[in-house]
């Protein structure tokens, strides 16, 4: 089995962890922690169709309906920095403990929304835009 590799990203001046890791083949999970603790603080759902695994349907696709029916874009560092922006202004506490917050990114990857059966600390669901900055 293949080691997973923890990345570091500055966000707004404060140092995180993050590790992104196969769910299912239609999905990834993204974990986010703060650098000085150990504990995943957020857990993010991701859209993401192995291409691998979906290398017949996606040839036999027609080119222009590709990026309509398949998830290919991978996970950088840009949509995870906007995914803890998104999480911290939809008030995900960091440096918290309690256990991680677990969140789905659509997969037209513009809404952050908790995920099914979960909670946001106050019973009220929080949906944030997610909007990657730069080029």
């Amino acid at each position: 089995m293949a080691r997973t590799r923890r990345r570091t990203i500055r966000v707004d001046g404060v140092d995180y962890r993050w590790t992104v890791r196969h769910a299912d083949p239609a999905h990834v999970v993204v974990r986010v922690w703060h650098a000085a603790t150990r504990v995943a603080g957020l857990e993010i759902l991701v859209a993401f169709d192995d291409p691998w695994l979906n290398f017949g349907p996606i040839i036999t696709a027609p080119s222009d309906r590709v990026a309509e029916v398949f998830a290919l874009e991978p996970v950088t560092p840009r949509l995870v920095a906007a995914l803890i922006q998104a999480a911290v202004a939809g008030g995900w506490p960091a440096h918290g403990d309690g256990g991680p917050r677990r969140l789905v990114l659509d997969r037209s990857r513009e809404l952050l929304a908790p995920a099914p059966g979960t909670s946001t600390g106050g019973g009220a669901e929080t949906r944030v835009r997610v909007a990657p900055t730069g080029p």
